[in-house]
């Protein structure tokens, strides 16, 4: 992991830093837990600006200081602990957006297939696929949490009927039946809605 400094000036917490940050290189890892006291703050400062989500930010704030620990050999003593640590929250804030990106393109492209196989079933091709689309993500949306789950593991995840029933402690035959009434009722949802529009 290759990150840059900002330019503070080196004061008592960076001094307090170098000391920790030799500690810890020399084996005495639990008082990484200093570091994490001095800059925890500063770094969920960078988090929840741009997430804006309390348990977004909690979960960055952690990664932040596992991959700070990791490099930990990599900050230059002496320059300035607080701009190295918040350098490296930013690398892991730009990495969680970029994964968050291809998340939010995988999403679009399990709402296209799963409309496209309800279109299908429903013999409905000649809809406007923009109304499916749009009908397919309110009656989405009505799901159950349980059948939420269930629809996003075989058509986001594309997991197979056995796949998720080992996550699920189900039978194959019991989620293939469960994602079929799932698939059913969605299609019912969407055919209402798209003769009440």
């Amino acid at each position: 992991m290759i990150v840059e400094h900002d330019s503070e000036q080196t004061g008592p917490a960076t001094l307090e830093a170098d000391r920790i940050v030799a500690d810890v290189l020399a084996g005495d890892t639990p008082a990484f837990a200093g570091l994490v006291r001095l800059y925890q703050e500063s770094v969920w400062r960078i988090a929840a600006a741009v997430l804006r989500d309390r348990d977004a930010t909690e979960n960055l704030v952690q990664q932040v200081f596992v991959d700070a620990y990791f490099h930990l050999d990599q900050y230059a003593p002496g320059t300035d602990f607080g701009a190295w640590v918040r350098t490296v929250a930013r690398n892991r804030l730009r990495k969680e957006l970029r994964a968050a990106g291809r998340e939010d393109r995988r999403l679009a492209v399990y709402r296209e297939r799963l409309a496209e196989r309800l279109r299908a079933e429903s013999g409905s091709a000649n809809d406007d696929s923009e109304n499916f689309v749009e009908a397919l993500r309110g009656c989405r949306d009505q799901l159950p949490p349980r059948d939420a789950v269930l629809v996003n593991l075989r058509y986001e995840k594309g997991l197979s009927f056995e796949a998720i029933a080992e996550e699920q402690g189900q039978t194959p035959e019991a989620v293939q039946r469960m994602i079929s009434r799932i698939r059913f009722r969605l299609r019912a949802c969407i055919q209402n809605k798209l003769t009440d529009a």
